[in-house]
C-alpha cells in the first residue's frame, strides 16, 4: 500500500488538487491511501472529512501580514503531522507548501506540485523564487499545471506537464451558432474585478450582448453593486463542477482575460483554455502572455489587452461585426482538441514516475 499526503494550504483544497487525488485513487485502488494537510482560515471546515487534517486559524484571503504571521506555526503543525502520519509520497501543492514539509525519510518520495509560480513584485519573486529553487533541491518530481511553466525551470530536474483539464464528460458539439443578443460568461472564481468592472462598463446597457458571471469569489458583490442592476449583465452564484458543462452550452464567448502584470498570469494556462476546446467556444485571454500569443497564432482563441476599455469595447464590436470569424474559429478550435491528449492519459505519467521510484528503491 502507498500512503498519499497532500500538503495545501487552503481549505476547501481547489479542483486541481481534489482531481490528482481522485486520479491516485482510482489508479492504485484499494493499494492507496489518501491523506490531506490543509489550513482552513475561513472557518468553513465544519463536518469531519475521512483522511482530513485540518489547521483551523483564521487568516482572510488577501491579508497576506495576517497569513505570514500565522504561517509558522502552521509551518509547526505540518511537521507534527506529517512525522505523525509517515506517508510514503508527499505532494506539496504550490511554492510556500515545499516549506511546510520536513526532511524527509529514506524512502519517501516528495512531489512538487506547480500550480503557481511565484509572483508579486520583483525583488519579492526574486526572493520567493530562490526559496522555491532551494527547496527543490529536495523533490523527486515536479508536476507543472502550465506547459509554459518549463521555461522557468532547470531541464535537469524530473518534470512533467499535467495541465488541468477536464475530466467531466461532454457531448460532442454541434456546430456553433450565436445567440441573439450574444452571450459572453465568465465562468469561476470571481476575482481581479478592476478587469471585470472594465468588461461590465463595455457590455453595460448595450443590447448586442448578455453578460453572465457564473461563480463566487470576493469581487462578486463588489461587480453586482457595481453592475447596479443593469439590464443585461446577470450573477448566477456558486455553482458545483459538473455545472461547468452546462454553462459553456449556453455561452457564445467566454472571458478568461487575467491581469498580465501578473509575472503568474504570463506563463499560466488557464482552465478555460481546455474547458473551451472541449465546447468549441471561443475565449477571450489576455495580451502579452504566452497563451495569449499561442491561441491567436493557432486561431483557437482571442487576446485583448484587459486594462483598456478601448480594447474591450473594439474585441467586442470586432466579435458582434464578424460573426463568421467567430464560426471557423470554433471549428479549429474542435479540430484542435480532437488532437489533445486527456487528463487520464496525461496521468498516467504522473503514476509512472511514482511506479519508477519505488521500484527503483525496492531494487537498491
Amino acid at each position: 500500500m502507498l500512503h498519499f499526503l497532500l500538503v495545501d494550504d487552503c481549505y476547501p483544497i481547489n479542483t486541481r488538487n481534489r482531481k490528482i487525488l481522485d486520479s491516485l485513487a482510482m489508479h492504485y485502488g484499494e493499494q492507496a491511501k489518501i491523506s490531506v494537510i490543509t489550513w482552513d482560515r475561513n472557518n468553513d471546515y465544519t463536518e469531519p472529512i475521512n483522511g482530513y487534517h485540518v489547521y483551523k486559524k483564521v487568516s482572510a484571503y488577501g491579508n497576506k501580514t495576517r497569513k505570514l504571521l500565522n504561517l509558522w506555526s502552521y509551518r509547526d503543525f505540518c511537521h507534527s503531522t506529517i512525522k505523525e502520519l509517515v506517508p510514503d509520497v508527499i505532494i506539496a501543492s504550490h511554492w510556500n507548501n515545499l516549506l511546510m514539509v520536513p526532511h524527509l525519510r529514506k524512502n519517501q518520495m516528495f512531489i512538487y506540485e506547480n500550480l503557481d509560480v511565484p509572483t508579486e513584485s520583483f525583488l519579492i519573486r526574486k526572493i520567493t523564487t530562490l526559496l522555491e529553487h532551494w527547496e527543490m533541491r529536495r523533490v523527486h518530481l515536479t508536476i507543472h499545471a502550465s506547459r509554459f511553466f518549463t521555461k522557468l525551470y532547470s531541464p535537469k530536474k524530473k518534470q512533467l506537464v499535467l495541465e488541468n483539464k477536464p475530466t467531466f464528460k461532454a457531448p460532442l458539439p454541434q456546430g456553433y451558432t450565436l445567440h441573439t443578443p450574444i452571450r459572453i460568461a465568465f465562468i469561476g472564481l470571481i476575482r481581479y474585478r478592476e478587469i471585470l468592472r472594465l468588461l461590465i462598463d463595455a457590455v453595460k446597457d448595450d443590447k448586442r450582448f448578455e453578460l453572465y458571471f457564473h461563480g463566487e469569489g470576493h469581487a462578486r458583490t463588489y461587480l453586482e453593486d457595481y453592475a447596479n442592476h443593469a439590464s443585461n449583465v446577470f450573477f448566477t452564484g456558486k455553482y458545483a463542477y459538473e455545472d461547468v458543462a452546462k454553462f459553456y452550452e449556453q455561452t457564445d464567448v467566454v472571458w478568461a482575460a487575467y491581469p498580465n502584470k501578473d509575472f503568474n498570469v504570463k506563463y499560466a494556462i488557464s482552465n478555460k483554455f481546455h474547458e473551451s476546446l472541449t465546447f468549441g467556444k471561443p475565449t477571450v485571454y489576455a495580451d502579452n502572455t504566452y497563451l495569449g500569443d499561442f491561441v491567436e497564432k493557432e486561431h483557437i482563441g482571442m487576446k485583448v489587452a484587459p486594462y483598456s476599455i478601448d480594447a474591450i469595447k473594439t474585441l467586442l464590436n470586432s466579435i458582434a461585426n464578424y460573426p463568421d470569424n467567430l464560426i471557423s474559429m470554433s471549428t479549429d478550435m474542435q479540430a484542435f482538441g480532437r488532437k489533445q491528449t486527456s487528463w487520464k492519459e496525461d496521468f498516467k505519467e504522473v503514476t509512472k514516475a511514482i511506479d519508477l521510484y519505488f521500484s527503483k528503491i525496492a531494487e537498491s
